[in-house]
């Protein structure tokens, strides 16, 4: 065969492989898949338009938060629910009923959130990686140059990861639906990332290219019927609608003067109003429509590339990949558990070791306390016993004493010693008869 008709072939066959595509209008068929995505949607609103009023009215952020919660919470479950749909449509099997698949809904939609997790946590863990190498890079003089080597790698690497994260999660959801469980979606992403990336590229742009005729579509012949009746509205329906009609396109006065349509309040009285509000409500419903026509053709779209792309593909080595990894982390786990406990005990150990040596010093330095004072009261005591037996072996002299004479006698004042030598002496003597000292007359 020549390369013309090679060509040829190959064309033909890419043409077969990706016309499964068309047939995501397929969708519209289904109504309980479009009426759980318009009630879901309608649910989700009203639940936020309730707690604003409701909140409005309290005041607080608490009521209008946990009504947003509430609705974020009806949203991906009412999404999982038509999806379970749409995956039994595509596949051919029979329709489920409404209440069982709204109960798959919740665990499909529980799921889809572990996946995205798990994403999540890959993320967080390229994040973590980077820092350190980073880090590595601020050391003294090598800093610069590991960041020169590292700079490059890190960019490709990060936006690789994340185109491919992107990519691969958008089949989370139908691989979750096709009944796989979190391990095994997780396994099936990773095959199709590795070895249909091209693949799912390509279906995911001719799905948007659909999305977006049929969007054209649809708002073109939405538009034209829309503004027909409108405006066959307004001369039927009388000069009310108008009036509210200008009011409101007027806001506070912009079309003041012009048959009464200026001001806030003058939107043509009751019946006016009345009109405008329908009015409003039937776009409200026409818009839920057609977002809810488009979100089921592209669910289905979804759900035809994950069936396609991973036909052939066995998640069985990625699953056992998988596997070996987490049992390789848990015994790291285990590992850094035991490791850390061991640190653990050894660091109480060593805590304990210094709390008892620094019990006996303190024992230590408390007894030697007492010694010394012990010491210092021994060496008192025996100091005290020496000064008093040096007093006790001390010569006692008797304290001398003058005779003073009595006031009034006559010679009485006259001292019975000698002041020189402390002889003795008589009355009446003028000197001392041992020393010669003349006495005081």
């Amino acid at each position: 065969m020549n390369s013309q008709g090679i060509s040829h072939v190959m064309t033909s066959e890419q043409g077969t492989r990706y016309s499964d595509l068309l047939r995501v209008t397929e969708a519209l068929r289904n109504w309980k898949a479009l009426g759980v995505l318009i009630g879901t949607g309608l649910a989700a609103g009203l639940l936020v338009f309730l707690g604003g009023v409701i909140g409005a009215q309290m005041g607080g952020f608490f009521i209008p938060a946990l009504f947003s919660f509430l609705a974020l919470l009806i949203i991906p479950v009412g999404i999982s629910a038509a999806g379970l749909m749409l995956m039994d449509q595509a596949q051919g099997l029979p329709s489920r009923p409404l209440a069982v698949t709204l109960l798959d809904g919740v665990f499909a939609a529980l799921k889809v959130l572990a996946v995205t997790l798990i994403g999540a946590l890959v993320v967080l863990a390229f994040y973590i990686a980077t820092a350190l190498v980073l880090f590595l890079c601020k050391i003294p003089g090598l800093g610069p140059v590991l960041y020169a080597l590292a700079f490059p790698v890190l960019v490709v690497v990060a936006g690789m990861l994340f185109f491919s994260l992107n990519v691969a999660l958008s089949m989370v959801g139908p691989a979750i639906w096709s009944g796989a469980g979190i391990k095994s979606a997780v396994a099936m992403l990773w095959q199709i990332a590795t070895h249909r990336m091209v693949e799912l590229l390509i279906s995911l742009f001719l799905l948007g290219l659909l999305l977006g005729l049929a969007g054209a579509v649809l708002g073109s012949i939405l538009g034209v019927g829309y503004f027909s009746v409108l405006g066959l509205s307004l001369p039927i329906l009388g000069n009310g609608m108008m009036a509210s009609l200008g009011g409101f396109f007027g806001g506070f006065g912009g079309f003041g003067g012009v048959g009464g349509f200026g001001g806030f309040g003058g939107y043509g009285g009751q019946d006016g109003m009345g009109y405008m509000q329908a009015a409003g409500f039937g776009s409200l419903v026409i818009l839920a429509l057609v977002t809810g026509a488009l979100s089921t053709m592209a669910l289905m779209g979804s759900i035809l590339i994950y069936l396609r792309v991973a036909a052939d593909l066995d998640p069985s080595e990625a699953e056992r990949l998988i596997g070996e990894r987490l049992d390789e982390a848990k015994r790291k786990a285990q590992a850094l558990k035991e490791e850390s406990q061991r640190r653990a005990e050894e660091a109480q150990k060593r805590l304990r070791q210094q709390q008892e040596a620094a019990q006996q010093a303190r024992a230590e330095a408390e007894a030697r306390a007492r010694a010394a004072e012990a010491a210092e009261a021994a060496e008192a005591r025996a100091r005290a016993a020496e000064a008093a037996e040096a007093a006790r072996k001390a010569p006692v002299v008797e304290p001398v004493v003058e005779a003073v004479p009595e006031p009034g006698a006559a010679g009485a004042n006259l001292a019975r010693q000698c002041p020189q030598c402390k002889a003795a002496i008589e009355p009446g003597d003028r000197f001392c008869g041992e020393c010669g000292y003349r006495l005081p007359g």
